[in-house]
């Protein structure tokens, strides 16, 4: 297959900026809707949307201690007395 010869390179990186532009222009279009409903339902952006409903407390629960893992000197004593044996 052959490739195309792009005479014109510079001409791609114009579009692109040209599509660049437009999609940052949507997303701060789009933020800027979010922001405005978020205010007309008076609350904050980032905030908690169920203050009603709080995450539960801790209680001093904790998990559980995990296993103790074998050392590096602990695997190799006992491959090498796996090997004697």
């Amino acid at each position: 297959m052959k490739r195309k010869n792009d005479s014109n390179p510079k001409r791609h990186g114009k579009e692109d900026l040209g599509f660049l532009d437009d999609r940052m222009q949507l997303l701060e279009t789009v933020r800027e809707m979010i922001n405005i409903e978020l205010e007309r339902r008076g609350m904050t952006p980032g905030g908690d949307p169920h203050p009603e409903n709080p995450p539960p407390d801790d209680r001093g629960r904790k998990p559980p201690d995990p296993p103790p893992h074998r050392t590096w000197w602990q695997r190799i004593v006992t491959f090498l007395t796996g090997c004697l044996l």
